[in-house]
């Protein structure tokens, strides 16, 4: 950090800065990185605790939120299971639409690598 004053020096003194101008915009400066770290902090909180929520989530409970909050798969009951990264899909649904978009949705989560489908179509 030294080092940036010390640059920072150099280079406005070299545009025919003086050191009292110096001075001020290094205060300046301070107060912008002080109040931009004010505004950071409680965002860089939230974040790290929703990175912390969804890494603490387990595959299972991911694939199933995922097919709970999708509206096309909001009248299927489907229960999931998961052994190592494969997904187990089993329940009732009204339609191959709602098959394929089941399917897709929980092949598409982050760390699922293969899906079982044993949906059972009305």
């Amino acid at each position: 950090m030294r080092r940036w004053h010390f640059v920072t020096f150099l280079a406005l003194t070299s545009a025919g800065c003086s050191r009292q101008d110096v001075d001020g915009l290094e205060r300046i400066g301070r107060k912008v990185i002080d109040r931009t770290q004010a505004v950071v902090s409680p965002l860089r909180e939230k974040f790290d605790h929703t990175i912390r929520g969804i890494g603490g989530t387990g595959l299972r409970e991911r694939v199933q939120q995922r097919l709970q909050w999708d509206k096309s798969l909001a009248d299927s009951r489907i229960e999931v299971s998961v052994t190592d990264a494969v997904v187990e899909l089993q329940g009732r649904i009204k339609s191959d639409e709602q098959r394929r978009r089941a399917v897709e949705l929980a092949g598409s989560t982050l760390g699922v690598e293969r899906v079982t489908d044993r949906l059972q179509a009305d």
